[in-house]
């Protein structure tokens, strides 16, 4: 379809935009919150150049899944530039998590640390030897420190649907075309917003206020029409 595979050339196009932007050296004035600034940007454009090649097959369901992902980082970006210390936070949410669940499958059993020596197990005294790892902070409360509680209610808690298989899968050709279509409009919407926030900070040191991010995802306009959520034969995601 024609529609369709312009927007995915043009979603391919940006993600290599927003992956080179990743590297460029726009302040000698150094942050800490560009390195996970720079991380988001990257883990972005190839969530979005995923969503281009899921495009191209008109994958609705794997869409969606992919298409959360995004709004996700989205929050976290803007969460973590309001604040140096919410950046120093998020560099260490993977580790910490990687640790947390090793430990948990430790206490179960079904992962052993052993000795090099002796090759003995010496899982429990690992376990007591390690500290507690910090928790990371759920994309809700980020959401909500971020001033983005609206973009947490109206676009990720309507596609956790598609993401925790609570929606109906959609088969018929002419129904996935459709719905194709919302994804990537939607896709194409956050990634506009996502390289705007990200670049805007490393260029000028600037946040980007919240009335321009419902500008530069539509959403005002959508709330001038007064229906900014759709739900289509179980299906249910947002017109933007």
């Amino acid at each position: 379809m024609p529609e369709i595979n312009q927007i995915c050339e043009n979603l391919k196009v940006h993600s290599q935009a927003l992956k080179q932007s990743s590297t460029d050296s726009f302040s000698e004035d150094n942050s800490v919150i560009d390195k996970p600034v720079r991380s988001m940007l990257i883990r972005g454009a190839e969530i979005i150049r995923g969503g281009a090649d899921l495009g191209y097959t008109k994958n609705p369901t794997a869409l969606g899944i992919l298409t959360r992902q995004l709004v996700e980082l989205f929050i976290s970006l803007q969460w973590v530039i309001s604040d140096s210390e919410r950046a120093k936070k998020y560099s260490m949410f993977a580790t910490n998590e990687l640790e947390r669940i090793a430990q948990l499958v430790m206490k179960d059993g079904l992962l052993l640390v052993k000795s090099h020596k002796d090759n003995l197990d010496v899982t429990e005294d690992f376990i007591s030897n390690q500290k507690k790892p910090e928790k990371g902070v759920l994309i809700e409360q980020q959401a909500r420190e971020a001033g983005l509680f609206h973009i947490y209610q109206i676009l990720y808690r309507f596609m956790s649907l598609d993401t925790h298989g609570k929606s109906e899968t959609i088969v018929s050709p002419e129904k996935s075309i459709e719905v194709t279509l919302v994804h990537l409009h939607t896709i194409g919407a956050i990634s506009q917003a996502f390289g705007h926030v990200a670049i805007l900070w490393l260029m000028h040191r600037q946040k980007t206020e919240n009335e321009k991010i419902r500008e530069l995802l539509g959403l005002n306009e959508i709330k001038k029409k007064r229906g900014h959520v759709k739900k289509k034969r179980g299906h249910v995601y947002c017109d933007v």
